[in-house]
C-alpha cells in the first residue's frame, strides 16, 4: 500500500511562503493498493493537484477508476471536487462514499455546485464527464479492490456526520482520523479501534496542546491527543494532520520536535510525502 499526501491543511487553503514546507492545500490523501486500486481520502483542495497528476495516467483518456472516501462535508474536505479535472472526462468512473447524514449525500454535493457558488458545471445534475456513483455509508466494514475498509463515526461537530477510516491490505494498515475531538472516553473508543496496530496514523492536530483549552468543544484534537492515542494504539508512525491555517512551518516543526522519543516516529503531514506500507 502506498500513501501520498496531497493536502494536509485544515479548514481553508493557506498558500503562503511561511507554510511552503508543509503545504497549504486542504485535506486529500492518495492510496494505491497492491492490485492497482486507487482510493482517495477526502476532497479538499489537494484533490485538484492530484487530478492534474491523474490526467497524465489514464484519466485523461477516460480510462480511470477511483474510489473517494469523504470523512464529512465541511468545505475543507469537499471544495476540491469541483476542480478535480478527471471528473470532466467522459469514460472515467468514480465511486463517492460518505457518511449517511441528515440530508442525502448527493444533495449535499449538488448544493456546493450551484451556480450561485461555483463556476464549474454540476457533474451530478448535468451528467457530463465521468460516471459518478454515490454510496452513503453506515458504520462497518466493506471491500474496495484488495483493501478492507472500516468506517466508524467519530465526534467532530454537532449535527455533522463524520467518519474516520481504517484501510487494511494484507499486513499494511492505514488509519485516517482528520477531524476528531475526544470529550469523553466513549468518544475515544472508535478512534482507538481504527488506529490499533496501524502502520501509519494520520491524526487531527489542529491545535497545539497550549491552544486546546481555549477551543475545547470545537471539534478538533491537539498534538498531545494524537500522540496519546498513537501510543495506546501501538502505531508504527504518527503523522500530525489537518494543520491549523495559522500554524506556519515553524509552529509545526515545534509541535513535531516536542514529541520525539516515544518509540515511534512523529511527523508533520507534508504535501508530496509518500509512505509505503506493508513492505
Amino acid at each position: 500500500m502506498r500513501v501520498t499526501l496531497w493536502g494536509a491543511r485544515g479548514s481553508i487553503p493557506t498558500p503562503t511562503p511561511a507554510n511552503a514546507g508543509y503545504g497549504g492545500n486542504t485535506c486529500c490523501a492518495e492510496v494505491r493498493t497492491a492490485d492497482g486500486t486507487l482510493v482517495i481520502l477526502d476532497g479538499g483542495m489537494g484533490l485538484h493537484w492530484l487530478g492534474r497528476e491523474l490526467i497524465q495516467d489514464g484519466f485523461g483518456e477516460g480510462q480511470g477508476e477511483a474510489h473517494v472516501l469523504l470523512s464529512h462535508t465541511h468545505w475543507g474536505h469537499i471544495q476540491g471536487i469541483p476542480f478535480f479535472t478527471p471528473l470532466l472526462v467522459q469514460g472515467n468512473h468514480f465511486a463517492l462514499y460518505g457518511p449517511k447524514g441528515s440530508a442525502p449525500l448527493q444533495e449535499l454535493m449538488q448544493e456546493q455546485l450551484r451556480p450561485t457558488y461555483c463556476p464549474v458545471p454540476n457533474f451530478f445534475n448535468e451528467r457530463i464527464g465521468a460516471a459518478i456513483e454515490i454510496r452513503e455509508l453506515e458504520e462497518g466494514a466493506f471491500q474496495i479492490g484488495s483493501a478492507r475498509i472500516v468506517a466508524r463515526r467519530v465526534n467532530h461537530a454537532p449535527g455533522v456526520a463524520c467518519f474516520a477510516y481504517r484501510l487494511e491490505e494484507g499486513p499494511a494498515v492505514l488509519a485516517y482520523l482528520p477531524d476528531v475531538e475526544y470529550l469523553s472516553k466513549a468518544q475515544r473508543k472508535p478512534a482507538l479501534e481504527l488506529a490499533r496496530g496501524a502502520d501509519l496514523l494520520l491524526h487531527d492536530a489542529h491545535y497545539t496542546a497550549a491552544e486546546y483549552p481555549r477551543h475545547r468543544g470545537q471539534g478538533h484534537a491537539c498534538d498531545r491527543d494524537a500522540v496519546s492515542l498513537a501510543q495506546e494504539a501501538g502505531v508504527g508512525c504518527l503523522v500530525l494532520f489537518h494543520h491549523h491555517p495559522d500554524h506556519d512551518d515553524a509552529c509545526i516543526d515545534a509541535m513535531v520536535a516536542a514529541h520525539q522519543g516515544h518509540g515511534f516516529p512523529v511527523e508533520g503531514g507534508r504535501e508530496g510525502r509518500t509512505y509505503t506500507l506493508g513492505e
